[in-house]
């Protein structure tokens, strides 16, 4: 595969993933758990959208992971990179829903979610190997 191919392929995926967890996230915090926040939602809300939350991330990442056939780690890491720009900008910024840590874990999570997704996609039997 030539190198333009694998930039498309890699930038490809890299926006597709950023997409897919963008668009999970967006359906878990504001329409299934209407504005998931620390100080506006129960308990239970918090663990379910949570979890969620984490789950739409395992998903971005093992899609990324299929896209790019598994040969790569650079998906992942412009994907965590944004999570971090995107934490780092709330923080300084302070447009916080809730607290700090509980935004801190959240996107903690997605980060962990989306190399869980990735480690996931390398076991998958049904993936295509290159």
């Amino acid at each position: 595969m030539s190198s333009k191919n694998k930039a498309l392929l890699y930038g490809g995926a890299t926006i597709f993933g950023g997409f897919s967890l963008l668009l999970f996230t967006k359906i878990t915090k504001d329409i299934l758990f209407n504005g998931l926040s620390l100080c506006g939602s129960t308990n239970m809300e918090l663990v379910f959208g949570s979890l969620l939350m984490f789950t739409a991330a395992v998903t971005a990442g093992f899609i990324t992971s299929i896209i790019v056939v598994r040969k790569t780690y650079l998906p992942h890491i412009l994907l965590s990179l944004g999570v971090l720009v995107k934490m780092s900008f709330i923080a300084s910024c302070s447009f916080l829903t809730g607290s700090f840590l509980f935004e801190i874990g959240i996107d903690s999570s997605l980060i962990l979610g989306l190399w869980l997704g990735h480690f996931s996609a390398l076991k998958f039997p049904l993936a295509p190997v290159s």
